[in-house]
């Protein structure tokens, strides 16, 4: 794996100096002999051609066809109109790719894509399409809801099985079977996740490092101890302690001094359980899914959390009211390690004075095989709704978004997120692609609420200063397995 994330970062390098950007979605999508044809295929293109160039020499493999004019409905939050729609090209690189790869579609198959938004946050926007659906209007051809809202879309039994929709191949590299798979019981899943789901990129979690401030405090190289497989939550405990500086003069211990690290008591924990390959929940002998968070090492892991947050002394942790302080602390150069998402390289961080770098989460122990992540549980899931009557018509279109998302629109993301003042060495580069690699998915975020909050455990008991999981576990268990029984019913009886 090391050997091969060392070749990956070294293309990953290469590329970018000619226009060639890295994108995830496609691991795990073929065999390797498949993918090695594939690659070579693509490299030998790519010689003469960007990257961008590249991808889209790769053939969807769908029917050609003429829709004569209709609409294609997409169902989505404004907030997530970003990875939908936008009326026209304004100059803006990503704007435009998006607009680019609308028009595509729209030329090609003769449709017009069309974005109907809500601005209702997630919970009612879920309430809306249900009792949209269940009242048999057909309103929408595709759905883009957020993952942690998105289980009563399912156990209502008002999506189709996607399996089931003519010319949606999941195999292929725009849908990011990483998620997809867990989200499967048997021959049945009701959402998936591909390119299209730009909000996979932007909220994937990594841990950003001042590197000014690791000079200051003698740290090692961290991106070497990344390789050296040294980069475990014990190390990161160990050289975040006692960092401290009350650099404002102010005798208080606030926002405005130095510390090792910061974080949030919010989604920042949920992300731990991705890390330390903790699994919520699991297969079963039968291959269906069991609870299985309630084990000695999320009993230790609380602990460590906990030390990291409450107990180093060179902490600064933001609690509710507080939430996105964290954030301006690390570009303001007051703290050394900080946990937020990606999309702060092409936002917030863009015109940070300091020169940072990009690390994933520590792993649990060396033993450990790879460095593991997430995304925030508020990224966007697909789903065709049951009133859908021309499957081909959307399992084209749909097909299309996702596999243009691929070739035009994802790339450019990555393009910008790599292209800021310090983002551009080889080493950070490297820290991307282990990353990209390592992003971990569990089923239980897209039932959230059916299983009592099994995702959040984390967050709950550090907010509180608490090691109690036993405890906390006991009292949510019962209701977390029949949600879950129930959860596996809908499936089973929806196929």
């Amino acid at each position: 794996m090391r050997k091969q994330l060392r070749i990956a970062a070294a293309l990953l390098a290469a590329f970018i100096l000619t226009g060639f950007v890295f994108s995830c979605s496609n691991a795990g999508n073929k065999s390797s002999s498949d993918q090695s044809a594939a690659e070579t295929d693509i490299v030998t293109e790519a010689d003469s051609t960007s990257e961008l160039e590249g991808r889209k020499l790769i053939p969807d493999n769908l029917p050609e066809a003429d829709f004569e004019g209709r609409d294609f409905r997409i169902y989505t939050r404004e907030s997530y109109l970003y990875e939908v729609y936008t009326e026209e090209e304004n100059g803006e690189i990503i704007n435009d790719a998006l607009f680019v790869r609308n028009r595509t579609i729209e030329e090609r198959f003769n449709v017009n894509i069309k974005a109907i938004t809500t601005a209702e946050n997630s919970d009612n926007s879920i309430n809306s399409l249900v009792k949209s659906v269940s009242a048999g209007d057909n309103a929408y051809d595709l759905s883009s809801t957020i993952v942690y809202t998105s289980g009563a879309v399912i156990t209502n039994g008002i999506y189709l099985n996607i399996l089931n929709v003519p010319n949606i191949d999941l195999s292929r590299e725009w849908w990011i079977n990483g998620i997809n798979d867990k989200f499967r019981i048997e021959n049945s899943i009701y959402t998936v996740v591909g390119d299209m789901c730009l909000s996979t990129l932007n909220l994937t979690y990594a841990i950003f490092y001042n590197k000014r401030l690791g000079q200051n405090y003698m740290l090692p190289d961290m991106y070497q101890e990344v390789r050296d497989n040294k980069w475990t939550i014990d190390r990161m405990i160990a050289l975040t302690t006692d960092i401290y500086s009350d650099i404002n003069g102010d005798g208080i211990r606030d926002s405005g001094d130095e510390y090792g690290f910061t974080g949030e008591t919010a989604t920042n924990l949920d992300v731990y359980t991705f890390a330390f390959d903790i699994p919520i929940i699991n297969r079963g002998e039968e291959g269906l899914p069991v609870l299985a968070l309630n084990s000695n090492k999320t009993i230790e892991a609380v602990d460590k959390i906990n030390t990291l947050y409450w107990s180093t002394g060179g902490a600064y942790i933001c609690e509710q009211g507080e939430w996105g302080t964290e954030i301006a602390m690390f570009k303001n150069g007051n703290v050394m390690f900080a946990t937020t998402w990606l999309s702060q390289m092409f936002g917030t961080f863009r015109d940070m004075d300091d020169d940072y770098g990009v690390l994933p989460y520590p792993k649990w122990d060396e033993s450990q095989e790879n460095y593991l992540t997430g995304s925030m549980d508020n990224y966007s899931v697909l789903g065709v709704p049951k009133t859908a009557e021309d499957l081909d018509f959307i399992g084209t279109i749909t097909e299309a978004v996702n596999a243009e998302s691929y070739k035009q629109l994802f790339p450019v993301y990555f393009e910008q997120a790599l292209q800021t003042k310090y983002a551009r060495d080889e080493g950070t580069i490297e820290m991307l692609a282990i990353l990209m690699e390592g992003r971990n998915f569990d089923m239980v975020t897209l039932f959230s609420n059916q299983v009592s909050g099994l995702p959040w455990v984390f967050r709950e008991l550090v907010a509180k200063k608490s090691t109690d999981f036993a405890s906390s576990y006991a009292k949510k268990e019962k209701s977390a397995q029949k949600g879950l029984d129930k959860v596996i019913e809908a499936y089973l009886e929806n196929a």
